[in-house]
């Protein structure tokens, strides 16, 4: 072995050294904490939970590789007086949270036209079957509001819904619901607002962001904790 070959060999192993006590000192520095925890942590990295979905149905997975899913969202019509895309504006932020944590997604664009188009079909399938997926992500919205319960100048977003998966057939012409979830959501968490403190456009693009992670969270890994913050709403 040459100089210039030992010197490297040399100093990797500082590097490594270097390293490894780097991180025992901040595990030794930072108190209250159980120190093979700590460690744990710092070289395997923050722990998750798993989500529902996969828990209850054991096996299935929406990111398994070449799997496919649709998101549509039903709202009922007295639900749309006060909120008009209240469906489509779900759908399309929930398919967005899922296609961030690597779940391949059918654009909710041409599902929603379809829809228009298709006004006639009566099982959730037949929209599975028009697109060829894997599964479908339905969502029944109950109830929706953007403020707080007898107030028009508190804003809070509450939402009542059944989160359904549908798991197509494997010629993709009928499925049959898989999983079943109901959500009771409230943003912010602590309590309402002053509708003066946040214009009304912005608190309801924070509340659909909100909304859409909850539901996909039972979808995907989150990291233990990070649902805290989530909740409130920052200045």
């Amino acid at each position: 072995m040459d100089q210039s070959s030992r010197y490297r060999n040399f100093a990797a192993a500082a590097a490594t050294q270097a390293w490894r006590s780097a991180v025992l000192l901040a595990v030794v520095a930072l108190s209250g904490c159980q120190p093979i925890m700590m460690l744990g942590y710092l070289i395997g990295g923050p722990p998750t939970i798993e989500p529902d979905f996969h828990k209850r149905t054991k096996k299935e997975s929406l990111s398994a590789n070449g799997k496919t899913v649709l998101v549509y969202c039903y709202a009922p019509k007295e639900l749309k007086f006060d909120n008009e895309s209240v469906d489509y504006d779900l759908a399309k932020h929930v398919a967005y949270q899922l296609n961030g944590h690597k779940i391949k997604v059918m654009d909710p664009d041409r599902v929603y036209d379809w829809l228009d188009k298709n006004w006639r079909w009566k099982k959730t399938s037949e929209i599975g079957a028009a697109f060829k997926v894997d599964y479908i992500v339905h969502i029944d919205l109950k109830d929706y509001s953007l403020f707080e319960v007898n107030s028009t100048n508190l804003n809070r977003g509450r939402a009542d819904c059944i989160v359904n998966v549908v798991k197509m057939n494997e010629d993709k012409k009928d499925g049959t619901v898989i999983y079943t979830q109901p959500i009771k959501s409230n943003f912010p968490i602590r309590g309402p607002i002053a509708s003066s403190d946040i214009p009304f456009n912005e608190f309801k693009k924070r509340y659909l962001s909100f909304l859409s992670d909850e539901i996909g969270r039972l979808f995907y890994p989150i990291e233990t904790g990070s649902d805290i913050p989530n909740g409130m709403l920052a200045e």
